[in-house]
């Protein structure tokens, strides 16, 4: 019975395609505007001492890393300077899903490449302090090939052939997904024990995929795809877009218990940009019937940033230990709005050959997630060199990626749950001299392993 059932199937997707033909209706299944895996914002750190120590750095954002984290810090500099943020990111890949790898954040395999992380200037006069700063807020890079493979047992059926579940399409892709804030900070000394401060930033956004699906309608027969081969491109998206918009951050800072006990508080609201995607469709014959070309067709989707917020402590347990502790809050779920939350290779031919989703409910989510940060900063007191800072961190990285819904273990593999990461961070800074510093900071993680340095020159005025 299940063997006659299955032969129907097939002959009901078959005949359907056929119909397609004559009735006009589409004879492929959709095709999305992009792939909702490439969607991934791990924000960056924008300089070493917040690095070394966890992250945690909303309250004691007190110098000048302070306006693209907390631009009420600002009112704690005495003097004006410029600093420098440079990191180098080695990354390791998330774990195999099937053959099929992603890498996470920015590979670098063979050479070394540093990332400006943030460049920035501040300038304090009395109660106000302004400060300008370029940064990277995320930094997403990678290229990866993976080929055909199946999951379902033989023969297929048609529908299989074309992209359905268990049928897993070999893939081309080199992506570059960065956005960039160049902002100017002003922050307020209210009194003796609450600062405040505002961020206008113009945020840019780069996103550049190049993407080839490879689908060999032989493997319905073979059971073995020939490989990535012109002959077997099913689709081809390319994106190359530039989208400019504003964005903003406001934060506090209160000095809870005298010079002892400061609790701090940051939003960040992000923008939302609207990118276009090129996809084209080259002919594809399958058992003798062709689907013809389709020579282009713009599909729009949404990037929406999350919005982050949080509130921290920094405490001064006496002159020379501090501790630093956050909460925050990202909105992921941000990642979704407006776009299509469907997965195509799930979808099933009605009798007018038209493609639907088989329940109607969303394949995709996401969750919004808490990040728990933490740090230590010890200053040691060496002779001739003065006291030396050295930081300890520790972070809470959860499963922040789009993954599917329900249980079925196909759309899991096209689309899995990201495990929760915990990071650990060291860290230390040096003092050249009365207006020169520099500090250094490592995080690690199972994703891999993340350098910064940063340089510091003030001018006392």
């Amino acid at each position: 019975m299940r063997v006659f059932h299955s032969v129907m199937r097939s002959y009901g997707y078959w005949l359907a395609i056929v119909l397609s033909f004559g009735t006009g209706y589409a004879q492929r299944p959709p095709t999305p505007a992009i792939n909702l895996n490439y969607l991934r914002i791990d924000f960056i750190q924008p300089g070493a001492r917040p690095a070394g120590l966890g992250g945690a750095f909303i309250a004691a954002a007190q110098d000048e890393m302070a306006a693209p984290i907390n631009p009420a810090g600002l009112t704690y500099l005495k003097s004006a300077g410029a600093s420098l943020h440079q990191r180098h990111v080695r990354t390791e890949f998330d774990e195999p899903q099937g053959n099929v790898r992603f890498p996470d954040r920015k590979a670098d395999f063979e050479t070394i490449s540093f990332d400006q992380t943030m460049a920035g200037i501040f300038v304090p006069l009395k109660r106000v302090t302004f400060a300008a700063f370029r940064n990277v807020a995320f930094d997403s890079r990678f290229n990866f090939e993976t080929t055909q493979f199946l999951t379902t047992p033989e023969p297929l059926t048609t529908r299989q052939i074309v992209g359905g579940l268990g049928n897993f399409p070999g893939r081309r892709v080199d992506l570059d997904l960065e956005m960039v804030n160049d902002g100017i900070s002003a922050a307020l000394k209210i009194n003796r024990r609450l600062s405040v401060g505002v961020t206008g930033k113009i945020s840019v956004l780069n996103f550049r995929l190049n993407e080839q699906a490879f689908l060999d309608p032989q493997i319905g027969v073979t059971g073995t795809s020939r490989g990535n081969l012109p002959e077997t491109t099913y689709s081809i998206t390319t994106i190359d877009e530039r989208d400019v918009q504003t964005s903003f951050s406001f934060g506090f800072i209160s000095n809870v218990i005298m010079d002892k006990l400061f609790l701090g508080g940051v939003v960040n609201l992000n923008p939302t940009f609207n990118m276009e995607t090129n996809i084209f469709l080259p002919a594809y014959e399958i058992d003798g019937l062709t689907l013809p070309a389709t020579t282009s067709e713009d599909r729009g989707f949404r990037m929406g940033v999350p919005d982050t917020y949080g509130f921290g402590l920094y405490y001064l347990a006496h002159n020379r230990m501090r501790f630093s502790f956050d909460l925050q809050q990202i909105e992921y779920t941000d990642l979704l709005v407006g776009n299509d939350l469907n997965i195509a290779s799930d979808d099933e031919i009605d009798e007018t050959g038209v493609f639907v989703d088989p329940d109607g409910r969303p394949d995709l989510t996401i969750d919004d997630a808490t990040q728990v940060h933490f740090g230590i900063e010890y200053l040691l007191k060496v002779p001739e060199l003065g006291l030396i800072p050295f930081r300890f961190g520790i972070h809470t990285e959860p499963g922040h990626r789009i993954y599917a819904t329900g249980n079925d273990p196909d759309k899991r593999r096209l689309f899995p749950k990201q495990k929760n990461k915990t990071h650990f961070s060291f860290g230390l800074g040096v003092v050249f001299s009365s207006h020169i510093k520099f500090d250094g900071s490592a995080d690690i993680s199972d994703r891999g392993l993340e350098l910064f340095g940063s340089t510091l020159v003030s001018i006392p005025f």
